[in-house]
């Protein structure tokens, strides 16, 4: 229901929570307001770094628009996500509360041509400025 609430798919929503608990989980549960802080920081001012692919341009139009061309019922994670998570998957999913900002921070992250959790982690480990 978050995912519709915000027109994205249930398998895009669910993906964008998992890899924003692997990013809180990678920075630390001891900084973890700090970390989003600097993240949505950094989110704000991302501009674009290299030329994107036309998926990759495709997906970021679909994340700031909500300009799906599909909406899936069913959740299609990737397996890059799924084989880091699957033990906990339940419970991650259940963070909702982390899909606005992963949106954002998925966003940071495609204009720099990186994944979320290595975007973050460089952010908040390198000290965004």
């Amino acid at each position: 229901m978050a995912g519709a609430e915000l027109s994205v798919p249930v398998d895009v929503a669910a993906t964008l929570v998992l890899e924003a608990t692997l990013l809180l989980d990678r920075l630390g549960n001891h900084r973890l307001t700090r970390a989003a802080e600097l993240l949505d920081r950094a989110s704000r001012a991302s501009r674009v770094t290299r030329a994107l692919s036309s998926a990759n341009a495709d997906y970021l139009r679909a994340l700031s628009c909500g300009s799906w061309r599909r909406q899936v019922g069913e959740l299609d994670v990737p397996v890059r996500v799924v084989t880091r998570v699957a033990e906990s998957i339940d419970t991650r999913l259940t963070r909702l509360d982390l899909l606005e900002p992963a949106i954002r921070w998925e966003m940071a992250a495609l204009l720099c041509d990186r994944t979320m959790v290595n975007w973050g982690s460089d952010v908040v480990l390198g000290g965004f400025r």
